[in-house]
């Protein structure tokens, strides 16, 4: 079986059921069928190259609402936040981690002099 022969069994069984449908449907259909042919031909109508006529060629510059790009902006901003956080956590884990491993006694980080030492070194 071709394709046209294929079409022609689809089309005859779409014609059978057509016929066993209720008045109010086949009608509803119409309609709808009508209201999307009047939609597809403003769209062929507008994309074709006569409808720039008068235009001068220029090209519709499309601007997109900020209500569209505006979450997406919020999100991206969000990841860099968490992206930014995370290294920080990483670098201060790695400090306190070198730190801790150390040749340095434990009790030097909580000697409150070694803190004041450390303050008055690093102001001079």
């Amino acid at each position: 079986m071709n394709d046209r022969e294929f079409g022609n069994k689809i089309k005859q069984d779409l014609n059978y059921g057509l016929g066993r449908l209720d008045a109010r449907v086949t009608e509803r259909l119409k309609q709808a069928r009508e209201r999307a042919l009047d939609v597809f031909a403003a769209q062929e109508v507008s994309t074709s190259p006569y409808a720039l006529a008068g235009h001068h060629g220029h090209a519709h510059h499309h601007v997109i609402a900020p209500r569209k790009w505006l979450p997406f902006a919020m999100v991206v901003l969000a990841l860099v936040g968490v992206m930014y956080w995370q290294q920080e956590m990483n670098r201060d884990e790695d400090i306190d981690a070198a730190l801790l491993s150390s040749d340095i006694p434990l009790n030097v980080f909580t000697d409150h002099d070694f803190h004041s030492w450390l303050d008055s070194s690093t102001q001079r």
